[in-house]
């Protein structure tokens, strides 16, 4: 039931804890305001009451103090009818004093507390009923006046609060009354400053909303304003902008995947035909069977490379990872890549010292290492040189692979390490565009780091940088 109470949009919900808190701040600034205003009020009167005491007292202490002169005081101070009920003269013992006439027709009262106050020079200020003479309550001052160190009488003086609860009362009206106004008008307001505020929300949702797979070229209009909902476009349209990278790289990848597989494909189908159409020897059997193998061995190579970048990119790679020897792993790689150099007329060279320490996976290492060899042979003209170098400071082992090939070209070294990218036709080489890609995923999954340097018609420098394991 709560739950289908509760505002479903972002707008309606803004508006009521806007017109909540405004209510909440509303009514402790009135309960703070009511709080001071009576707090004020009765300072005012305490303050009446001490002044019309001490002028009464000081009257008191002239030479005509307890005739008619008193009279005229009091009467001056407190007018003739409050004169009558709100006044009293009494001896140092509370009692009424002898040598005053008693103009009082109220007998205000003289507590133990006053009293006792009294006795040490201090005032009394209370709060009481009086039934019958007001309708409110009263506040009453008992003043000792003191002479010569001693109480000579004390002075009563009496005042109603009725005007002060009557301000109050009315203070009290106006808010309960304004109060409601002032949250229509707020939460009017908020609903009209959070639909403005809102607007773009809604241009972006109708936009999102019209884009789909298949273009993802469109774009969420940007305000101009630098403030959260610019900001928030800005990443909506960087994400959009990622999205349709990937789906591009998607694209490309799977047109590219069909192209590697069906080549292996075909040949397989071409071989099986031809040898069933026709009666070979026993032979050329075994050539075909030969060359179906080497297809068959050409797709298990691709599809593990396939299922291994896949893994990769969905962390679910399980890759144990130990301390070792790179520079073994480094000794083990050698020899098949000396062997392709020299197959292809190129001059090898390596350098590695005896120990270089490193927490990883050999055989993923060793794959690394084999396929920047391989690569580098693969695009190096005959009569160059492809050169192998390990080395390790004290912050990280370095592996780098330099060769005297074509070189590649400033805007191919960002997507040469993209799956099946092969760069231009003039280094069109075969191999399946994996290798780069593949040397890439294992170097991350190393927490290492990889990178390209090349100059056209100079040739690459390939950099793998793993982080050392301290001894």
């Amino acid at each position: 039931m709560i739950m289908r109470l509760w505002p479903r949009t972002l707008r309606a919900r803004l508006t009521l804890w806007y017109t909540a808190l405004l209510s909440g701040m509303l009514v402790l600034l009135g309960i703070v305001a009511l709080v001071l205003l009576d707090r004020g009020l009765r300072e005012n009167v305490d303050a009446s009451l001490k002044s019309v005491a001490r002028s009464i007292a000081e009257s008191t202490r002239g030479p005509s103090r307890f005739g008619p002169d008193l009279d005229e005081t009091v009467e001056s101070l407190l007018g003739p009818g409050l004169a009558e009920r709100f006044f009293r003269l009494l001896d140092p013992f509370g009692r009424p004093d002898p040598r005053v006439g008693q103009r009082s027709r109220v007998q205000l009262p003289l507590s133990p507390e006053a009293l006792r106050n009294a006795e040490e020079g201090r005032e009394t200020y209370e709060t009481l009923p009086l039934p019958g003479v007001s309708a409110s309550p009263v506040r009453l001052l008992t003043l000792p006046v003191i002479e010569r160190g001693r109480i000579i009488h004390l002075v009563q003086v009496a005042m109603p609060l009725e005007s002060a609860e009557t301000a109050r009362s009315r203070f009290l009206f106006i808010l309960l009354v304004l109060t409601p106004v002032a949250l229509s008008g707020a939460g009017a307001g908020g609903w009209f400053l959070a639909r403005r505020a809102l607007a773009p929300v809604d241009a972006m949702v109708e936009t999102a909303r019209k884009i789909e797979a298949g273009d993802l070229a469109r774009r969420i209009e940007t305000p101009e304003s630098n403030d959260e909902l610019g900001r928030l476009a800005a990443v909506l349209n960087d994400m959009l902008a990622r999205l349709e990278r990937s789906f591009t790289a998607v694209r490309h990848f799977s047109a590219d995947a069909a192209h590697e597989l069906r080549t292996p494909l075909t040949i397989l189908k071409g071989e099986i035909e031809v040898a069933l159409r026709t009666g070979l020897a026993a032979q050329e059997y075994q050539r075909v069977l030969s060359s179906c193998l080497e297809e068959v061995d050409r797709l298990s190579a691709l599809v593990e490379d396939l299922l291994f970048l896949a893994r990769s990119d969905s962390g679910n790679l399980n890759s144990l990872q130990t301390p070792l020897n790179l520079a073994e792993v480094f000794e083990e790689v050698v020899p098949p890549l000396r062997a392709l150099a020299e197959t292809a007329g190129i001059t090898l060279t390596v350098a590695a010292p005896p120990t270089v320490w490193v927490r990883g996976n050999k055989p993923m290492l060793f794959r690394l290492l084999f396929n920047l060899g391989e690569n580098a042979i693969k695009y190096t003209p005959p009569g160059g040189t492809v050169e192998l170098v390990l080395n390790q400071d004290e912050a990280a082992t370095k592996l780098l692979v330099r060769d005297t090939g074509p070189g590649i070209a400033p805007e191919e070294q960002t997507r040469i390490f993209d799956r099946f990218y092969r760069g231009d036709p003039a280094r069109e080489r075969g191999g399946t565009g994996l290798g780069l890609a593949l040397a890439r995923s294992i170097t991350l999954v190393h927490n290492g780091h990889i990178s390209v340097e090349s100059t056209p018609g100079q040739g690459s420098c390939f950099s793998v940088t793993l982080p050392r394991l301290s001894a």
